[in-house]
């Protein structure tokens, strides 16, 4: 009976747990909460309205009847040409774009484990092509071992061998270095909660992708594509905002009271002030922020473009590399192993030598390896253009 720890590290790695514990790290929370907490304070600094101003005033004049005039005021600016407004929905724009921005950061992360994953399955399942090879010329090399202790093994089969035997070792304990480098390249991104995990549990070859046509549909629908109609949107907000030309009007009301030596008098005062506009103090930041919104929109045209571009390719490379390496699983490897089975029976037959024999191996080898290579490539272009479409996870 396995105990809880011995069960847990032999528990393989999909790439669904792969992508949880990427994305609930600590840090990459803290990352995404923090980008969308700093452009709330933004809209928090939109909506405060800005606070009254309280004056007090006391003129005393040195005449016959010892004047004091004492004014107590209340005054604050108001808005009446709706700048505020347009900027408060600007900061709305902007709150919108650090959200379409983490979300394309989380995007960006996503592939990344995706890749590493994939490209970590792909060495193993490497490692385990070696390692079978390994076996069966191990396993033919100790059968030869014996019979030419007998005679019956010429000196060149049996070196033969033994020489295949070197080059299969070798490459297996690369294969075990590439699946242990890929490994530690993934463990960067999943934290120390991967270390429970042996192995991998997932499927290189990736299923067919949805037609062209419709990814094309919702190619606008990419996060970074949102992100940047979202800033456009802000930065022409705020241009029309800096565009408005009516002043800002500073309103007050309070308290007058005259005192003299034998009276007394209290009223009520009322305030208007507005900044004359003897220069243009808006031009700076009007002409920024619709230089802002065209270079926003042009990023935007020119991602969305490029973006069509890449999905054609990659749309055609996931589809030919799942077409080809299903082809050449079902035309090379699957032959190739029937062929071991045959030449291992002539052999021990003596219809055929050692040589033939190797080479099957070899040629069986061979093909696994080209089979995985062409799996991961359509894994790989797979992969990009769930990217580049905010595809689901095959």
């Amino acid at each position: 009976v396995l105990t809880a720890t011995a069960a847990a590290q032999q528990k393989p790695l999909t790439e669904q747990t792969a992508l949880q514990l990427g994305l609930a790290r600590e840090p990459v929370q803290q990352r995404v909460e923090g980008r969308i907490a700093e452009a709330q304070s933004e809209v928090i600094a939109a909506q405060i309205l800005p606070n009254p101003e309280l004056s007090y005033e006391r003129d005393a004049l040195n005449n016959d009847e010892d004047l004091v005039e004492q004014k107590l005021v209340v005054s604050r600016p108001f808005d009446f040409s709706g700048r505020r407004a347009l900027y408060r929905d600007a900061a709305d724009q902007h709150l919108d774009a650090a959200r379409h921005e983490s979300a394309a950061w989380l995007a960006d992360l996503t592939r990344d484990i995706r890749e590493r994953y994939y490209m970590a399955l792909q060495q193993q399942a490497r490692k385990q092509v070696y390692a079978k090879t390994q076996q069966r010329v191990e396993a033919l090399g100790k059968a030869l071992q014996k019979r030419r202790r007998e005679g019956d093994v010429s000196l060149y089969d049996y070196q033969r061998v033994i020489t295949e035997r070197a080059v299969i070792v070798a490459e297996a304990a690369n294969s075990q270095l590439d699946f242990d480098t890929a490994w530690q390249s993934l463990w960067v991104l999943l934290g120390e909660n991967v270390q429970e995990f042996q192995s991998l549990d997932g499927t290189l070859l990736p299923g067919q992708p949805a037609p062209l046509e419709q990814l094309a549909a919702a190619l606008d629908q990419q996060p970074a594509l949102l992100q940047l109609d979202a800033q456009t949107t802000a930065w022409s907000l705020q241009q029309r905002a800096e565009s408005r030309t009516f002043p800002e009007v500073t309103l007050g009301l309070g308290l007058r009271r005259d005192e003299t030596s034998n009276r007394s008098d209290n009223g009520l005062v009322l305030q208007a002030s507005v900044p004359l506009p003897v220069s243009d103090t808006r031009r700076d930041k009007r002409a920024r922020f619709e230089a802002q919104a065209k270079v926003a929109q042009s990023d935007y045209q020119l991602a969305y473009d490029r973006a069509g571009a890449e999905l054609r390719g990659l749309w055609q490379e996931a589809t030919q590399y799942r077409q080809r390496s299903t082809d050449f699983r079902e035309a090379a490897v699957g032959p190739a192993q029937e062929l071991i089975e045959i030449t291992e029976a002539y052999y021990r037959a003596g219809e055929v030598g050692i040589l033939e024999l190797l080479d099957a191996y070899r040629g069986a080898l061979e093909a696994e390896l080209k089979a995985l290579e062409l799996e991961h490539r359509a894994r790989s272009a797979s992969i990009k253009l769930d990217h580049l479409t905010g595809g689901t996870v095959q």
